[in-house]
């Protein structure tokens, strides 16, 4: 080949290179593209559908107070016992507690898409086998719904840091309003769920009537399948946040070093989470019972719609809270919730029987306020704090304890509930009184919970969670952790031009 051909073909040989290598530029950008598309696509569908899965979870929390006076008018309380009542009511509680600690492991072991698609799977399974619950005596039948709450109560519980931690991690990514978020994804929805499963039966009972209390209860446990099995096919979509893939302990992991570092964050978390929920739930799931007992002559039907005004307090309260949490900060939304509560109480409790004589709606209405700051409060920030006061590679888990540890108090508080009441009632000959002593014990408690907040909570409406997790990993490498271990592996990406992009 002579010189001047050589020339010749030297352009095109560059040419030919240049055109290759903005090929495989532009396929790179294209792939980084597509990526960035299916992170944000990803973060709305966690932001959203997690949201959605935890007021179905609210749905079923709430529903057993209905279905507990339904099988009462069907069998009486010679069947139905007061014990076998409080084993139905605490029985989700106590699946709750094993699922929270459970799930929360597996989230930071195994990955939050995992967690949350075998949380949908319990929370499906449990739907079924209550809604299908039978036996050979009344007492068989009975036995086997409060076994299908406790694996529903499994899935439910496993939401909690399931949904919570991937909501939270996504709205860090995306830039959004942590505090604003995670509340509207966590405590509001939650609560639309409450009010939800007090209308639910209303229709149900409207259609059918007193005559059909059982096919009222089985729709009412029913329906509930909807909503999980509707969000399944989007949260098979979701991805595992950055947050977790660049932060993932999943091997050998130092529990011991952990909690000798984080217990003191855990008993805060987990102590004023326990004071609210032993409050909350107590107050929530016997609301039917309270109602009943200030006008014992009111129908079912007129005990529920009662139950509907009541409840739709509860996710004002939170939706009022999520407004203002980035301004007022975590501990002052969270105390000053727990402080007017306490307040409201105490006037109830004072005047319970001037204020049922005389202007029942009254009483209604303050017994929602009583609610409502109570969601205002710590009902929206246990739940961020819980998720904001960890680093990403134990947030599953120290999540789930304190939310463990807050549902031991639910299970407690319903648990002595109306065995307080009993005795209350008992001693003062008036059961009317005894309420008013009930709700004096709750401001109580609230107010423990109010002095908590104060001296053992920080404001965290600024911080980044990063900086938790770069204190976490110099607390590793203080210790001689290799922190190389951290992360998720991600399986390398092959382009069309043969370069592989990491």
């Amino acid at each position: 080949m002579t010189e001047n051909a050589i020339n010749e073909n030297v352009p095109y040989i560059f040419d030919k290179k240049n055109t290759e290598v903005e090929e495989a530029e532009y396929a790179a950008s294209d792939l980084s593209s597509k990526q960035d598309k299916r992170k944000d696509f990803s973060q709305k569908l966690s932001l959203i559908f997690a949201s959605i899965a935890l007021g179905s979870d609210g749905y079923q929390a709430m529903i057993i107070g209905s279905v507990e006076s339904c099988i009462t008018r069907i069998y009486g309380t010679s069947i139905f016992t007061s014990s076998l009542s409080t084993r139905v009511s605490n029985a989700m509680l106590v699946g709750d507690i094993v699922g929270q600690v459970g799930f929360g492991f597996v989230i930071d072991r195994l990955g939050r898409k995992f967690g949350i698609i075998a949380c949908t799977f319990f929370v499906c399974l449990g739907i079924i086998l209550a809604t299908a619950a039978s036996g050979v005596t009344p007492t068989g039948l009975i036995w086997m719904l409060i076994i299908a709450r406790g694996i529903l109560g499994v899935g439910v519980g496993g939401e909690y840091p399931c949904s919570s931690v991937t909501a939270g991690e996504a709205a860090e990514e995306s830039g959004r309003s942590r505090g604003f978020w995670l509340i509207l994804s966590g405590n509001f929805i939650i609560d639309v769920g409450f009010v939800v499963a007090t209308i639910v039966p209303v229709i149900l009972l409207a259609i059918c009537g007193e005559g059909a209390l059982e096919v009222v209860w089985r729709l009412s446990i029913g329906l509930g399948l909807l909503l999980p099995l509707n969000v399944l096919y989007f949260r098979l979509k979701m991805l595992n946040s950055e947050m977790y893939q660049k932060e993932a302990l999943t091997r050998k992991v130092p529990y011991l070093l952990i909690f000798k570092k984080y217990w003191p964050k855990l008993l805060v978390t987990g102590g004023i989470w326990f004071l609210y929920d032993f409050v909350t739930y107590s107050f929530g799931i016997f609301s039917d019972t309270i109602l009943s007992i200030a006008v014992p002559t009111n129908s079912l039907m007129q005990t529920l719609c009662w139950n509907i005004v009541l409840n739709v307090f509860y996710p004002f309260g939170a939706i009022a809270g999520a407004f203002v949490i980035d301004r007022l900060g975590r501990k002052k939304t969270m105390a000053s919730g727990f402080f007017i509560q306490a307040v409201i109480g105490i006037v109830i409790g004072g005047l319970a029987p001037q204020l049922i004589s005389n202007v029942f709606p009254l009483f209604v209405i303050l017994y929602g306020f009583f609610l409502f700051f109570g969601e205002f409060g710590p009902g929206d920030c246990t739940i961020l704090v819980s998720a904001e006061m960890f680093p990403t590679a134990i947030r599953g888990t120290m999540y789930g304890l304190s939310a463990a540890i807050g549902k031991a108090g639910a299970a407690i508080g319903t648990q002595v509930f109306k065995p307080i009441l009993a005795a209350l009632t008992e001693r003062t000959g008036d059961a009317i009184k005894a309420q008013g002593y009930l709700f004096i014990i709750g401001s109580c408690i609230g107010i423990l919970g109010g002095l908590l907040t104060v001296f053992f909570i920080p404001n965290m409406t600024n911080d980044s969670m990063e900086k938790l997790d770069g204190e976490f990993r110099q607390m590793l490498i203080d210790n001689g952790y290799d922190i190389s271990q951290l992360g998720v592996q991600e399986k390398p990406i092959q382009l069309e031009s043969g370069e592989v992009k990491n």
